[in-house]
């Protein structure tokens, strides 16, 4: 794995990602769920956080309060990466998803519990997020596969392009204060607030790194 430093030309092989309870979120889709959970990292669980966790096989926390950022807070507790929302007021939690396929968006059309206007997906149907944790400032930058969300940051802009810029390393140096990755490509600097891509940076090719 090639990693980055902000020092020149420096070279490491590592990884780590950071956890915090203040988190966002983005929503990869609908997706099918059994009787053998898909999103189980709660199975065994007794408890996360303040919060009870029923059910033997899967491990859901279920609230009549339940909405979106609910889960989501729920969730980072465990430092999941990932969290589904079912059947108006079930909250799942785990580091996977998508073992029995996508649904149709359609099939996720039950209000959440504790907020009507969010969706908290269906019958045997999860609202899927990914969860996008603020972390500390590391030296060093990875190059990493690409992981696409939709993401409607609650604290600004998701990212801001500079340009001219020269090469990656150019680009690197200038990921500071809260900016946690980089796209680099041709001329152009996507400076991000957070380690994974939003949609709307699907088509732009390039290099793409985050801080470690």
């Amino acid at each position: 794995m090639q990693t980055l430093s902000i020092l020149p030309l420096i070279l490491c092989c590592c990884i780590a990602f950071g956890h915090s309870l203040s988190t966002e979120f983005g929503l990869l889709g609908c997706f099918v769920d059994t009787a053998t959970r898909d999103v189980n990292g709660l199975d065994g669980w007794s408890t996360i956080g303040p919060y009870s966790v029923t059910w033997s096989s899967g491990g859901t926390v279920t609230l009549s309060s339940m909405t979106v950022q609910l889960c989501s807070e729920i969730c980072a507790y465990g430092k999941f990466r990932y969290f589904g929302v079912q059947f108006s007021s079930y909250c799942f939690c785990g580091n996977s998803y998508g073992r029995h396929g996508k649904a149709a968006d359609s099939h996720c059309n039950m209000a959440c519990a504790g907020n009507s206007a969010q969706i908290c997906g269906g019958a045997d149907r999860n609202s899927v997020y990914r969860q996008i944790y603020y972390r500390q400032e590391g030296e060093y930058f990875t190059l990493v596969d690409r992981d696409y969300v939709n993401v409607t940051s609650t604290s600004g802009p998701f990212y801001r392009t500079e340009q001219p810029v020269r090469s990656l390393v150019e680009c690197v140096y200038r990921c500071e204060a809260d900016c946690q990755a980089v796209l680099f490509h041709l001329d152009a600097c996507h400076l991000l607030r957070f380690p994974v891509l939003p949609h709307e940076l699907k088509t732009v090719a390039g290099k793409f790194a985050i801080r470690v």
